[in-house]
Formats: C-alpha cells, structure tokens, sequence
C-alpha cells in the first residue's frame, strides 16, 4: 500500500530518495508493505509539541510513533486486506537525531533505519516500559535490523540501548 515519507524540516539536508529505498527495504523485512505508513520528519520545535501534547513532556524527542488502531499483542497486525491496513504515523525529529550522531560520532544516514525500525516496532505493538518489554522490543529490533542488513549491505544497530 502506500508510503507517505515527507522532509517537513529545513535543518538538517537529508538523501530523501535513499531514506525511502531504507524505509521500502524495511516494510519488505517486516512484512507491511501492504499496510498504509507515513513517516514524517519534522523540526525540534514540533516534536516538543507533539511530546508534550500526547506524552507530558516538554522538550523535542527523536521519535514518536502514533498507531493507526489498537495493536491486542505486540505483532499482531490487522488483517492487511481489511479496510484497516494503515498502521499509522512515525514522526522523527530530524535535528536533534543529528545532534545524537554529531556527540556520538555516527553516520545519520545509518541511523535513522535504525530509528524508524524503532518507530515500527512501537506501531506494531511493541513497548519497553519494562525489562521484559524491553528485551521483547530488542530482540525484534536485532531481527529486523538483521533481515534489513543483509538486504541492503548496510550495517545498521538496534535503537533501544538502555534498559527502562
């Protein structure tokens, strides 16, 4: 179905075409590329917004997934020819995942799969709110990331890195 992946940012200059061919080899991985997602990345300023709006918290975060429906278990997905096959929204601030790479040393464009995997795995249900959730999200993570790797030939880690 359809990607909708806009640069709604003027920070950071991003490779829009290879972020896509990143994103289309990560829906193949994962199997969903029948399902509707829009990935969106945005200026620091509106992701404090939408922190603040939706999670309490008053400052810019890398990335925020907003479900499309009500996931019952983590990877179970609606069926992708119903008329519910939109898993929903990844919004990713742009800027200051640029500042992480920068203090870090890392390559932004081997990053954001990363981080969009991240977002994936929080549409699809996944959480790691606890040490169980955590290790459950890493591992799909790791798999996803491992699947996406040998696709693309790049070497991409997972995003969760600390425990909860």
């Amino acid at each position: 179905m359809t990607l909708l992946l806009r640069n709604l940012q003027k920070a950071v200059a991003l490779n829009t075409p290879a972020l896509k061919k990143d994103v289309q080899a990560l829906r193949q991985v994962m199997h969903i590329q029948r399902y509707d997602i829009a990935v969106l990345c945005v200026e620091n300023d509106k992701m404090q917004e939408l922190n603040r709006m939706y999670r309490g918290m008053d400052r810019p975060t890398d990335v925020l997934s907003f479900p499309a429906s009500e996931v019952r278990a983590p990877g179970k997905l609606p069926d992708p020819w119903s008329d519910l096959a939109d898993l929903g929204d990844i919004f990713l601030g742009i800027g200051l995942i640029n500042d992480q790479c920068k203090q870090e040393g890392t390559n932004l464009e081997l990053v954001l799969p990363a981080i969009i995997t991240h977002g994936f795995c929080h549409l699809m249900g996944y959480d790691h709110e606890t040490k169980e959730q955590w290790e459950e999200m890493r591992e799909q993570e790791r798999s996803i990331l491992e699947s996406f790797n040998k696709l693309t030939g790049h070497r991409t880690r997972p995003f969760v890195s600390v425990l909860p």
